[in-house]
């Protein structure tokens, strides 16, 4: 049976030989009942803080591209992000393979191909439109070519004039691409380069952009590792095994002590916490099978000069 936050919270009301909660009373728990519900995810948080990298925290993200967009944030759950495993999704229809992305260092992208965020003209669609609409209503058409081609999703558009707010004569479908209805809200792109993405760059804000930037919606898959939201609902589970309840418990318990100001019952029950930690590494991730050198080789300028 997976333990929850009551079952989890009763371990340690149980400790301090106090009145248990239910289903039902859960919600309304008063005292030292919700010292102890606060103190259960006080306790996971503390073993999710101690390590980046648990096995039970790891997530595979997939993100589809927007043709003519550099720079994407993470998953708002993100931890850490391991760069290392950036890849493209192999798509027929696109004409493209799969494979690894290089990493690419941000201050090398800055010294050597930002110019290319310089290549893009963006705004947005401001209503929805049909496959066979001609006039495509955005938010602003200014910086674009008086007459060209404009690329939504995966649909290259030409057309042939522009108002402020309106790309007029459009040819849907262009470019042996296919017309497809248009949602509002969607990026509007215009550039005359752009590519497969073959380099990741890890940015100041934790974030990551793409070079060369997308010209079709491509398809990326990376592995990070989640910093889980507090429990909440009585019935909601932890991502940490349940196997490991002990060692949640042993740390609730000990943050309740601390709350009452028992310090010799908070340092017993916080140094039976820290072992468990430990024995949490030692078994989930620090394994020789795992091991391996954490140095990024910096990208060497031949290597930029070649991009």
């Amino acid at each position: 049976m997976a333990e929850t936050y009551l079952t989890l919270t009763n371990k340690v009301i149980a400790r301090l030989n106090e009145v248990a909660l239910t289903s039902s009373t859960f919600s309304s728990a008063r005292g030292i009942q919700v010292q102890c519900q606060n103190a259960v995810n006080e306790s996971i948080r503390f073993i999710n803080q101690r390590e980046f990298n648990y096995p039970f925290n790891h997530a595979t993200a997939t993100q589809t591209l927007t043709a003519g967009v550099v720079r994407y944030s993470l998953p708002t759950s993100t931890k850490t992000v391991d760069y290392n495993t950036f890849r493209i999704v192999k798509d027929s229809d696109l004409g493209n393979s799969g494979y690894k992305l290089n990493l690419l260092d941000y201050n090398d992208y800055i010294n050597r191909v930002i110019n290319q965020e310089d290549e893009i003209e963006s705004t947005t669609t401001s209503t929805t439109h049909t496959d066979s609409v001609t006039t495509i209503t955005v938010a602003s058409t200014t910086g674009f070519d008086s007459a060209g081609t404009i690329v939504i999703g995966n649909e290259t558009i030409t057309y042939t004039g522009v108002t402020s707010t309106t790309f007029t004569g459009a040819t849907r479908g262009a470019s042996s691409t296919t017309a497809a209805s248009i949602a509002s809200g969607v990026t509007v792109a215009q550039f005359d380069r752009g590519g497969v993405p073959e380099y990741v760059v890890r940015t100041p804000d934790n974030n990551y952009l793409l070079y060369p930037f997308p010209n079709k919606a491509y398809a990326i898959k990376f592995d990070y590792y989640t910093f889980p939201s507090d429990l909440s609902a009585q019935d909601d589970t932890t991502t940490i095994p349940d196997r490991f309840a002990p060692v949640i418990v042993d740390g609730a318990t000990a943050f309740v002590y601390q709350y009452r100001g028992e310090t010799q019952q908070y340092q017993l029950n916080m140094q039976r916490f820290e072992q468990g930690i430990k024995n949490m590494q030692t078994l989930l991730v620090n394994k020789f099978s795992y091991l391996r050198s954490t140095f990024i080789a910096r990208t060497g300028s031949a290597d930029i000069r070649a991009l």
